[in-house]
């Protein structure tokens, strides 16, 4: 289900394309951390039990670049969590993951550097800032780069993730722009 977002129809278009791009490329197919001095046993089969594993739980997601891997905690979202971007919003924790997995197979190389990294317990939100680079598996192997954050609004009572809304320090119209340049920048190789 989509929420309405008025954008530039042709950005629009492409952020669509992209999506169904990544859908045609894509394959077929319990942590420990401390918060805060604290070991919280985290079991990634089960939906959190408190707003401080939900809070490790968005940490550990953001460690392993998730947003680009593909690799996410699906259990910390609500079933109905609103997504949102500069391009489009929609509800659908399942939509969110398939899009992440798709996008995965679609990058061929990234990096990311976490720039800020905030958590405010008293109203439950997470907002991130990270400088991103990715490279597009595309002939051209276009690089696409801009500081790129998140702002995460946990329920209190529910301890799930129900609004994960994205902002991009570049126009979407630019970003968009970037798909198509032959690339300026490099990306190291990742060794992991």
């Amino acid at each position: 289900q989509d929420v309405s977002i008025d954008n530039n129809p042709v950005a629009k278009a492409s952020w669509y394309a992209v999506e169904a791009f990544g859908k045609l490329f894509a394959p077929s197919t319990a942590q420990e951390a401390g918060n805060k001095g604290q070991l919280i046993n985290i079991d990634t089969n089960k939906a959190p039990s408190s707003i401080q594993e939900t809070l490790q739980r968005i940490q550990l997601d953001n460690d392993r670049s998730y947003f680009l891997s593909g690799e996410v905690d699906k259990l910390i979202y609500d079933e109905e969590c609103i997504f949102s971007d500069p391009f489009v919003a929609f509800a659908g924790r399942d939509r969110f993951v398939d899009n992440l997995q798709n996008l995965g197979s679609f990058i061929t190389e990234y990096d990311a550097k976490m720039v800020d990294y905030e958590v405010n317990e008293e109203d439950s939100i997470v907002q991130t800032k990270v400088m991103v680079k990715l490279e597009l598996n595309l002939p051209w192997k276009p690089i696409l780069a801009w500081p790129w954050g998140v702002t995460y609004a946990v329920d209190g009572e529910t301890f799930l993730v129900t609004d994960h809304k994205e902002s991009w320090d570049i126009e979407p119209l630019e970003g968009v722009k970037q798909i198509f340049r032959k690339p300026t920048l490099k990306i190291k190789k990742r060794v992991d």
